[in-house]
């Protein structure tokens, strides 16, 4: 199982769709669930995604292998977003494949921390290409904001290494493909 996670810093639930990247982000939030999941018309089965919202203590979780109603768009994949964070008290799945309670964020590491090895894709990481990944791995990132030394501090006691994906830094949901990309590569 492939996990990723995106600490959503800038998330705070209200989301218009209409307005993406006025509503906390949201576009960054629907752009890197896209690229996890998604493949040339298929998704990816064994690909887990978290995002956490701070603002909000709110933990999303997507098993693509229960996922309905997800389309490779921004707009649809952030209707599902709202539609999780309206009905997260009445239900955990508020809609098939999605997953969505109150957390903190250590209840959030160590929820994804406990499926595999677990490494932050971080600028100031070893190269993913000389680093040995295991096949079930976490990768947590987070969006546009850095992670604050309080929450570094908490990733860093459960983190098997820092890993950059190459020389410069790029979008969330660039980091994402070039790593599925990697492991798919190794998985061949």
């Amino acid at each position: 199982m492939r996990v990723f996670a995106l600490i959503a810093h800038k998330f705070s639930g209200d989301i218009r769709l209409n307005d993406l990247p006025g509503s906390g982000r949201v576009d960054v939030i629907a752009r890197a669930i896209n690229a996890a999941i998604f493949l040339s018309h298929d998704i990816r089965r064994d690909v887990l995604f978290y995002m956490y919202a701070p603002k909000i203590n709110f933990m999303m979780k997507i098993d693509a292998a229960r996922v309905r109603y997800l389309n490779p768009d921004e707009r649809s994949t952030a209707a599902l977003i709202r539609n999780a964070v309206i009905n997260y008290k009445r239900r955990e799945e508020t809609s098939p494949g999605f997953f969505a309670r109150e957390a903190t964020m250590r209840e959030f590491l160590d929820e994804i921390t406990s499926l595999g090895e677990f490494y932050l894709l971080h600028e100031d990481g070893d190269d993913i290409r000389n680093v040995e990944i295991p096949r079930d791995a976490v990768f947590l990132l987070s969006d546009s904001v850095d992670l604050s030394e309080d929450e570094m501090r908490e990733v860093e006691k459960r983190i098997s290494a820092k890993i950059s994906v190459g020389p410069r830094s790029i979008l969330a949901s660039h980091a994402v493909c070039v790593v599925n990309n990697e492991m798919d590569r190794r998985e061949l």
